[in-house]
């Protein structure tokens, strides 16, 4: 056996033990992306593993990235970059359409000398050195999950082979990542359940939503909150409003069992340092 083989074959069992350890952990969507990154480095022996949602409703993304440039004023420069050149291509806007099941490369669809040429290229990857480009998309009611492996410049193209145990890793992370939805969901106390589900709420009105839930009574919500009962109807219309329903039994079972992150993608409202506005997300519209 040539040594090519001999790599190949530590790759492919380092890629089964990674998607074994990877459904072990049983991941929630707080843990998931450090197993994915995990995952795919192993398989494709990256430089760097993205993992990122796209909102198709306001045209916005947000990435964590496995090792995050540290300079916020060069992130911000590259995602302004990355918004005005992503609809350049369906690959570079990560289109779930485009995409389908299937796993895709930048030299798919351009030579180098094509690539250095192009806007996005010279704006968004190559000043940090990147290059080569290998990814799948995953859709999901109202967004796209996208996980992209990268390479810096000088390195080869990624084969068929690391191609072959991407598409393998594809199947397994959407799997994961709806086990994690729900995990996710599962484990939320009333009031953040409320946060992803009608995310304009306010604060004050979350909390009253909170106690018609646990089945109080105007009475005793105002009583709990310190308000007039004026205020406590006032603030159940609104409620009412942004949940579809006409009444408190109906909300309070749209809290209970409604699915969450409908509105927006797991990564705008999650909290936890990482996805907060100080966290190490990138945030840009693509328009």
């Amino acid at each position: 056996m040539d040594q090519h083989a001999i790599d190949e074959t530590r790759c492919e069992l380092a890629c089964t033990q990674r998607l074994l350890a990877l459904h072990a952990a049983e991941p929630d969507l707080h843990a998931l992306p450090g197993e994915v990154f995990a995952c795919v480095a192993a398989a494709t022996g990256c430089d760097l593993v993205a993992y990122s949602e796209f909102h198709a409703g306001s045209g916005e993304y947000r990435a964590e990235f496995s090792h995050p440039d540290p300079d916020p004023e060069r992130r911000a420069r590259v995602a302004a970059a990355y918004l005005r050149h992503a609809r350049s291509h369906p690959f570079w806007a990560r289109d779930p359409e485009f995409f389908g099941d299937r796993v895709l490369r930048e030299s798919d669809f351009f030579s180098d000398a094509e690539y250095m040429a192009l806007p996005i290229a010279r704006e968004v990857y190559l000043p940090s050195g990147a290059h080569r480009q290998m990814l799948f998309v995953i859709a999901n009611e109202g967004y796209a999950l996208s996980i992209s492996a990268h390479r810096m410049l000088g390195r080869p193209p990624f084969s068929d082979a690391e191609r072959d145990r991407m598409q393998r890793i594809r199947a397994h992370v959407a799997l994961v990542y709806r086990h994690a939805l729900d995990r996710t969901a599962r484990s939320m106390p009333l009031v953040e359940r409320l946060v992803h589900l009608c995310p304009d709420l306010t604060a004050r009105q979350r909390e009253v939503a909170r106690w018609i839930a646990e089945g109080k009574s105007n009475e005793a919500i105002a009583q709990l909150l310190g308000i007039r009962l004026d205020t406590v109807k006032s603030h159940l219309r609104t409620i009412y409003d942004k949940l579809g329903v006409g009444d408190r039994f109906a909300a309070a079972i749209a809290i209970h069992q409604r699915v969450v992150f409908t509105r927006l993608p797991p990564m705008w409202t999650l909290p936890g340092s990482r996805w907060s506005a100080g966290g190490l997300h990138e945030t840009a519209a693509v328009r």
